[in-house]
């Protein structure tokens, strides 16, 4: 029977996290040692507890990166905004876990397999065996195209079948390669950055992956590339 654990850190999270909800009820059926689940719940905790606080810090180093550069280079001469403020942890923090999160869960999932009991039913309840229809959605890859607004901006469009929608990513040609833009709920996206200067043309690139449960399923699409410019 075929396992997996999700590559992406929002899928694993999520994996670990479904696991140790549906797991209790399954400690005796396949003989886990209690103790063992005890301490991966513990570490499920601390991936779910770091693993947030990352993405918040992110958000904010962005936001006061932002906002320096707005201070150093302009273009507004105007009286600068609030100073972003960093993310404030909870007065009581979790329970320090041991590390290498996913060597423990492919440890636990092996231990779920060995039993005699184990079946495929079990394995999607838990979160590492794969539905018959994940497993086709796995196969799925967006048929992105793209086009300019009347007002200049790019126009994204990918079906979303199955999917909840999908996760736009971007390359402006700065050298910095592709980073994440946003996520599209629907068949249809709008790049509303901010156009270049009047006059000025630039080449940005466009590739999603669809979303489904909320992490990253399928393959990429293929890239697509558009000329923007700055209008009156």
């Amino acid at each position: 029977m075929k396992t997996f654990i999700l590559a992406t850190e929002s899928g694993f999270a999520a994996q670990t996290n479904q696991c140790c909800q549906n797991i209790d009820g399954l400690i005796k059926p396949l003989s886990l040692d209690p103790a063992e689940v005890a301490a991966f719940k513990v570490t499920n905790t601390f991936v779910q507890f770091i693993f947030g606080e990352q993405a918040g810090i992110q958000s904010f180093a962005k936001a006061f990166t932002d906002y320096k550069n707005i201070l150093h280079f302009g273009p507004s001469n105007a009286l600068m905004g609030d100073i972003p403020l960093p993310p404030v942890f909870p007065s009581v923090l979790p329970v320090i876990s041991m590390g290498n999160a996913r060597s423990q869960f492919a440890d636990l999932i092996q231990n779920c397999v060995r039993s005699k009991n184990f079946t495929s039913t079990m394995g999607i309840t838990l979160g590492f065996v794969k539905a018959e229809t994940e497993e086709k959605a796995e196969e799925g890859t967006p048929n992105l195209t793209i086009k300019l607004t009347t007002g200049g901006h790019p126009l994204l469009h990918a079906t979303k079948g199955i999917y909840q929608g999908y996760e736009v990513w971007k390359d402006i040609n700065d050298g910095k390669g592709y980073s994440r833009l946003a996520t599209s709920l629907y068949a249809d996206y709008i790049d509303l950055s901010t156009l270049p200067a009047v006059g000025i043309g630039v080449t940005w690139k466009y590739k999603v992956i669809y979303i489904l449960k909320g992490v990253e399923c399928g393959n990429w699409s293929a890239e697509v590339t558009i000329g923007v410019f700055g209008l009156i």
